[in-house]
């Protein structure tokens, strides 16, 4: 990865965490597209699906649902994709799904998203217990 794509993530999450959403946002998008390229792939994804994040928090479902579709396609061409992200990816669709009133597919990514934190946790040694915690409420309400 270059220093300029470094920078920009760095920069993005920076500007997130000082309450910045629409400045971080643009980061994000200008970071995925300059991580285009080959070897890039999981960090374009990343940035992809943190501006997804942002969407959301702005109120931009349907930009928001786009950006997950991307992100979650681009971590579909990595071989092996890392379990975190693909769990990371899938949890924040699930809650797309669920603000848009589509509980049938909120229900299956929840446990897509379940079954990757589980392996993430095998992989990395994390303790995910919160993780699996919020997908089974999640995945409980849901069903209910």
């Amino acid at each position: 990865m270059s220093p300029l794509r470094h920078l920009l993530v760095a920069q993005a999450y920076d500007t997130r965490r000082s309450g910045d959403r629409m400045g971080a946002l643009q980061l994000y998008l200008d970071a995925a597209e300059a991580l285009k390229g080959p070897g890039d792939t999981v960090a374009r994804a990343s940035a992809i699906r943190h501006a997804a994040d942002l969407y959301m928090e702005l109120d931009q479902a349907v930009d928001a649902g786009q950006k997950y579709k991307e992100a979650w396609a681009l971590y579909q061409t990595i071989d092996p994709a890392p379990d975190l992200d693909l769990a990371n990816c899938r949890r924040p669709m699930a809650l797309w799904h669920e603000v848009q009133g589509q509980r049938t597919e909120a229900a299956v990514m929840w446990r897509e998203a379940r079954q990757w934190y589980e392996k993430a946790a095998v992989s990395t040694g994390l303790d995910m217990q919160p993780a699996f915690d919020e997908c089974d409420r999640h995945l409980g309400a849901l069903e209910a």
